[in-house]
């Protein structure tokens, strides 16, 4: 069959002339022309062939899986570099700014008649002699290892032939270098740990004593606050004794207060202060994570999931859940010294607003006590002038009184006829309220019986529904209970048939026993004579056919399937995945097997109306 054909559904039925081939054969014997021998070896190397192409075929699978992790790598890799280079940008212009600073400072500070120029000559010295001594340093170091590199590279090359054919002295020779190279390795050695060491005592110093305030890291940088009262708050001059006291007193009011407010601060944030300043990491690992989690800003892309990646390569000690661990404590670490330097902050400028406000107040207090002096012997000179116009006072009084009266009266008047419209006004607006009522009721009255109307309409809907529905019922038990003594009906018959062809097939096979016992031949067993030519055959045979008849070629041709169509099938592909991975008796394989489509769809005529869903 050509590999280009259709391919075909599998064949079940039963064939009957199957039997009457096998009877055949097993009469004609085992040397018979019928029966095709089989190549073992060829199968063999069919089957090795096959073993081969799958296993490239899962060896190129892998290598697929391989580049699919490489280029997941690669792709992290990537996003890595353009934060770390975006990070080296901006850390590189920040440097060169600061040293810009740096070195306008220096100019400023080191030209002549400056007070500090003396003192950045000093620095200028210092580092001078520290640029010598490294120099120093480095040809004490550095280039001989260099120049001992290069020698020793010349001398491989110029013995290597001789060194690779065992020469004694160029073995000696190469002995004694490989130990000189071993000494000067302990001698670096011990030049770093050396250097390490000054390190180590140097970061000491500089984490100790007054070096703390200068390398204090920016969280922990707060504004220094003098708690109690000022000294200049004390100088001011107030004529009011008392006023002065409860103003002082606000001082020391607003550090109780903020105090307190730092000790709640302090009490919401017990996990962040629970650890040490480094979250129970060393300093290099907590260095390192600040560092990271500063280099991806909050607009990144899957910014968590690459800054966790970024710390699993720095810290490969360190697990996801430490570093998810570290990470909400840095970030509750944070919150709690923003919320305190605020505090600080608050605290720092409600001291200076009390201490201007005290400054205003008392400069008031002597302005006003300056003024009632003033006022008082303003009042004393006013006291006479003041008697000479009370009588004239008192006269305009009594007319005004008068006056009063008389308006007063007139206001009464006005206001009982303004009683009595407003009276009238309210009687007609409770009338109009009642009727409004009364409306009001008609109309709730009418909407709750069109309700009932509405209500029993829907209820009669429903009861004809249900009785619908459970006439429906009924009908549909009959259906059912139809159907399946149709299905009896049809599976008796089925069955009745299947007796009577069985029946059949049995005097069938013992009428051809009998004629098989008829026609049977009593002969001695001669196999060679299969193989030898008849007289008929040589009565019938002629000069110009062809001699070389292969007798051994099958007498019919064998129609089925290929290796080749019955592999490309997807459901036996998908067959041997779920049964290398145990899932082929699960319900997830069946329902999977069930949702593939074979490579053909099935002929119409194939499919089944007993079984088929109405």
């Amino acid at each position: 069959m050509s590999h280009h054909e259709p391919y075909k559904p599998f064949v079940t039925h039963y064939v009957s002339d199957e039997i009457d081939r096998l009877a055949s054969r097993a009469l004609n014997g085992v040397r018979s022309n019928k029966i095709k021998p089989v190549d073992y070896e060829k199968l063999k190397a069919i089957a090795t062939e096959k073993k081969f192409s799958s296993h490239t075929s899962l060896l190129k699978v892998k290598k697929f899986e391989q580049l699919s992790k490489q280029n997941k790598e690669n792709h992290l890799l990537k996003q890595h570099k353009l934060m770390w280079q975006k990070e080296f940008l901006k850390l590189n212009s920040l440097r060169k700014k600061i040293q810009n600073e740096v070195d306008v400072h220096i100019r400023q500070n080191a030209a002549e008649g400056n007070i500090c120029a003396q003192i950045y000559q000093d620095f200028e010295n210092y580092r001078a002699m520290l640029e010598s001594d490294f120099e120093k340093f480095k040809e004490a170091t550095t280039e001989p290892l260099w120049n001992l590199r290069e020698d020793l590279q010349f001398w491989l090359q110029e013995n290597m032939s001789e060194l690779k054919l065992g020469s004694p002295e160029t073995v000696e020779k190469h002995k004694e270098i490989k130990q000189t190279v071993e000494s000067v390795k302990a001698q670096q050695e011990h030049v770093f740990q050396r250097l390490q060491n000054e390190e180590c005592c140097i970061e000491q110093e500089l984490n100790i004593g007054e070096y703390t305030d200068i390398g204090m890291g920016s969280l922990e940088k707060r504004p220094k606050i003098d708690q109690g009262i000022p000294e200049e708050a004390f100088d001011l001059e107030c004529p009011d004794e008392e006023l002065k006291v409860s103003i002082l007193q606000e001082f020391i009011n607003i550090d109780q207060m903020y105090l307190e407010r730092l000790e709640m601060v302090e009490a919401a944030h017990q996990y962040a202060l629970g650890k040490d300043r480094f979250g129970g990491w060393t300093e290099e690992e907590h260095v390192v994570f600040v560092s990271v989690f500063d280099q991806y800003s909050y607009d990144t892309r899957n910014r968590r999931s690459l800054i966790i990646d970024r710390l699993k390569r720095h810290l490969p000690g360190k697990t996801r859940a430490d570093i998810v661990a570290h990470e909400d404590w840095w970030d509750s670490f944070r919150y709690f010294h923003k919320r305190c330097q605020a505090v600080m902050l608050d605290w720092q400028r409600d001291r200076m607003e009390l201490m201007q406000k005290a400054q205003v107040v008392f400069a008031e207090a002597c302005i006003a006590n300056e003024l009632e002096e003033v006022k008082n012997e303003y009042l004393k000179r006013h006291n006479e002038l003041r008697k000479a116009l009370f009588q004239k006072v008192e006269d305009w009084r009594e007319q005004k009184y008068q006056e009063m009266l008389i308006k007063a009266e007139m206001d009464e008047k006005r206001r009982e006829e303004m009683v009595e419209r407003m009276k009238s006004a309210e009687e007609r607006e409770k009338r109009k309220r009642q009727e409004e009522k009364q409306k009001i009721d008609s109309y709730l009255e009418n909407k709750h019986q069109k309700r009932q109307e509405h209500e029993e309409d829907a209820r009669q809907r429903l009861m004809a529904i249900q009785k619908m529905l459970k006439e429906q019922a009924i009908l549909d038990q009959e259906r059912i209970q139809f159907r399946a003594q149709q299905l009896e009906k049809k599976l008796e018959e089925r069955k009745e048939k299947v007796e009577e062809k069985d029946k059949e097939e049995y005097y069938r096979q013992m009428r051809l026993e009998a004629l098989r016992e008829k026609v049977r031949v009593i002969a001695e067993n001669n196999p060679d004579r299969v193989l030898q030519e008849t007289y008929a055959w040589h009565g019938h045979k002629t000069e110009t056919e062809d001699s070389s008849i292969n007798i051994h070629k099958p007498l019919f041709d064998v129609h089925g399937y290929s290796s080749n169509q019955i592999t490309a099938d997807p459901r036996l592909k998908l067959e041997a995945k779920l049964r290398e991975a145990g899932l082929h008796k699960t319900d997830y394989a069946r329902h999977v097997m069930k949702m593939v489509p074979p490579p053909q769809q099935p002929r119409r005529d194939m499919e089944s109306n007993v079984f088929k869903q109405s």
